[in-house]
């Protein structure tokens, strides 16, 4: 049995692209032999933790909102707490945590711990600093390029935010992508494994949804998404007013909620001509994508937008830009793509390309029927449903399948910093196994283990100093007591490879001579992990 668990929030973004991406989620694993699919509801509208049930018969643990209304580190501590209580397995089983937002890291890692064979999964619906940077990689690639010293508050925050995204990634034992663009960007930039990003594009249905063919009065311009700033909004309202005078026939709609004001305002000389239907939902939006005509999505980023996924099935040609996702959605149109200037950009240059391309839809019937097939070929080659389930199944057969498999290799580092500071700090804790001893048998493992590969120069010598400096602690912390056995065993290597040959003979003097034999060995690597992030997660 697979037990999968899929962590949401009553977030803004849970009513868009993630709380879709979370159903289409939940419906394609219901399907699948032997799995059980749980929700863990985050700010769920209670006043304690209740296990209940829904209509589809999917079990919710929902947890109530933190009095201080923010997801903190202790919030996401109690929830592990809870959950930890209520989560039970066989040893057959698999378990499966699957986590849409960055900020539950904490969470994530305390259940890697207390379940080390489950899996976690990470599906990258968002990186924080595109909306910072309105999705400009030029710039991002600057702010965290080696040495660059930040400026100002702003710069100080996007690089931390890549620091704590890139930790989860790291952590996460595979990672679900929604685009080629963003695969790239974590291979290059967050220095993730490529061998755990598993590139699974949002379905949309399963069949094609076409318009009526009767002619229509107006042919409508969409515009559908979050009256936000990066949805570039202002400059399609800019394009379809140079437009308008000659297409008398076209309307812009404008379908999403937000701050409408500003745009209001700039559309004011076009009454009659621009429509603002604020969110819609339900058979509404149906009935909103069968009257449009062209689409546009002017983004400054997007990932795997469901809103072109939309436009691709019902047969509607999409103006979009080159930007982060977006542009491989156009891979079917590239004619159609409107390009931003990362180093220079020009808001004349980019409002005349939209309407460039909107007159190329509004006046070629030709080249708009011909785009209109090429869209709905690229939804049944990529973006069905089906698709998207499959792909999923088989991510996670392959990582179950993976021999020999215990934590993601692009997490040990983040280990062998905590480990680094600990010894630095030197705090007073316990000399076993899950204290002082531990840390010892863990850098000596990472040591042992970073000698055998090539280019891990660097950071063995790093650790070598690490683990001298973790010694001359522990000979002064031990005062006598005994020592753990998994430490005699670690010692006995030590002497055995001349590692701190004067401090591993002081400190074998304090081990149980019972111990000190050939058949004490040093633990699995399984548990010398495990422990690891036991130590990792402890609040010192």
């Amino acid at each position: 049995m697979t037990h999968f668990f899929i962590f949401n929030n009553a977030s803004r973004a849970a009513n868009y692209g993630v709380g879709t991406y979370i159903r289409q989620l939940s419906e394609g694993l219901s399907i699948c032999p032997d799995t059980a699919v749980t929700f863990i509801d985050m700010y769920a509208n209670v006043k304690e933790f209740a296990v209940t049930t829904d209509e589809q018969g999917y079990r919710h643990y929902q947890i109530p909102a933190a009095p201080t209304g923010r997801e903190s580190d202790t919030y996401c501590r109690c929830q592990f707490y809870l959950l930890a209580r209520h989560i039970h397995t066989d040893a057959s089983d698999r378990l499966v945590f699957q986590f849409n937002y960055f900020h539950h890291f904490s969470l994530a890692a305390l259940l890697k711990a207390h379940f080390p064979d489950c899996r976690i999964i990470l599906t990258v619906h968002y990186l924080n600093w595109c909306f910072e940077l309105n999705g400009n990689l030029s710039r991002l690639r600057k702010l965290i390029s080696e040495g660059y010293e930040p400026s100002d508050d702003t710069e100080r925050r996007i690089i931390a935010g890549v620091t704590d995204e890139q930790r989860f990634l790291h952590l996460a034992d595979e990672v679900f992508v929604l685009s080629r663009s963003t695969r790239s960007i974590l291979t290059e930039d967050y220095k993730v494994n490529p061998d755990k990003l598993q590139l699974i594009y949002n379905g949309g249905g399963d069949s094609l949804s076409p318009r009526p063919s009767e002619a229509s009065t107006f042919r409508h311009i969409l515009f559908m998404g979050r009256l936000d700033e990066i949805k570039g909004l202002k400059y399609l309202i800019s394009a379809f007013e140079k437009i308008a005078p000659k297409h008398t026939d076209a309307r812009l709609v404008i379908a999403g909620d937000g701050d409408f004001q500003p745009y209001l305002s700039q559309s004011r000389s076009m009454q009659g001509r621009v429509s603002f239907l604020g969110r819609v939902q339900g058979e509404e939006v149906q009935q909103v994508y069968r009257t449009a005509y062209i689409g546009v999505m002017p983004s400054f980023h997007e990932q795997c937008s469901y809103t072109a996924i939309e436009m691709m099935r019902h047969g509607i040609p999409l103006i979009g830009t080159d930007s982060t996702g977006l542009a491989e959605m156009l891979d079917a149109t590239p004619q159609l793509r409107i390009h931003i200037d990362e180093e220079n950009f020009e808001e004349e240059s980019f409002v005349s390309q939209i309407a460039d391309r909107l007159e190329l839809l509004l006046s070629d019937q030709s080249a708009y029927h011909k785009f209109s097939q090429a869209v709905c070929r690229l939804f049944e080659e990529r973006y069905r449903t089906s698709s998207m389930t499959q792909s999923i199944q088989d991510a996670l057969h392959k990582s179950f399948d993976r021999p020999s498999y215990i934590l993601s290799t692009d997490y040990l580092p983040h280990i062998d910093e905590r480990m680094k500071r600990l010894v630095e700090q030197r705090p007073d804790i316990d000399t076993d196994f899950f204290g002082l001893s531990g840390i010892a048998v863990y850098l000596w493992w990472r040591f042992c283990s970073l000698q055998e590969q090539a280019g891990k120069e660097e950071q063995t010598a790093t650790l070598r100093t690490v683990l001298e400096q973790c010694m001359e602690w522990m000979l002064q912390a031990v005062e006598g007591t005994q020592l753990s056995s998994e430490m005699t065993a670690t010692l006995l290597n030590m002497q055995e490879k001349s590692f701190c040959p004067a401090i591993t003979k002081s400190l074998s003097a304090t081990c149980d001579s019972t111990q000190q034999s050939a058949t004490v060995e040093i633990p699995a690597e399984y548990r010398i992990i495990h422990n690891a992030l036991n130590i990792y997660n402890c609040k010192i």
